[in-house]
This record gives C-alpha cells, sequence and structure tokens, in this order.
C-alpha cells in the first residue's frame, strides 16, 4: 500500500547549482576562444613581456636585474 509512494524529493545545494552552472559556462567561453583563431602564443608573449617591463623598470639603464628569492628558503616566521 505505502510502497508506489515516492520519497521526499531531494533539494540540490545551491553551492552546486553555481558551481554546475560556472562549469557551463567555462566550457562554453572555452569553446569561444578556441574557434576565434587568435594568436593566444603571440598576444600571451606580448603581456608576459609587458608585465616584465613593469615589473623591473629601470634595469635597461642601470644595468641590474632584480632578483626576488624566498629569504634563503625560509618561509617566514623563524625567530
Amino acid at each position: 500500500m505505502y510502497d508506489n509512494q515516492p520519497g521526499p524529493s531531494q533539494v540540490q545545494h545551491p553551492l552546486e547549482i553555481l558551481t554546475e552552472i560556472e562549469r557551463q559556462e567555462a566550457v562554453g567561453q572555452e569553446l569561444l576562444v578556441r574557434d576565434s583563431g587568435a594568436p593566444w602564443a603571440e598576444l600571451l608573449a606580448e603581456y608576459v613581456d609587458a608585465l616584465n617591463e613593469l615589473a623591473t623598470p629601470g634595469t635597461a639603464s642601470t644595468g641590474f636585474i632584480a632578483a626576488y628569492g624566498l629569504d634563503e628558503g625560509h618561509a617566514g616566521g623563524c625567530g
């Protein structure tokens, strides 16, 4: 008698819904980028060059090259 009754409906968590929407949009954007035919390798190289120029201004005039490290391997908090 009670075997044919449907079980309680499961409600999808709102974050799961947003994650699915984000995934669908990412796939759509990837297809658009791939189909656009833009020279992405060249654009990326130009972008990286521009970022390098912004990060190390004046190195051409002084001859010094900026070197950034991680404090000789220390992660901080020592001491």
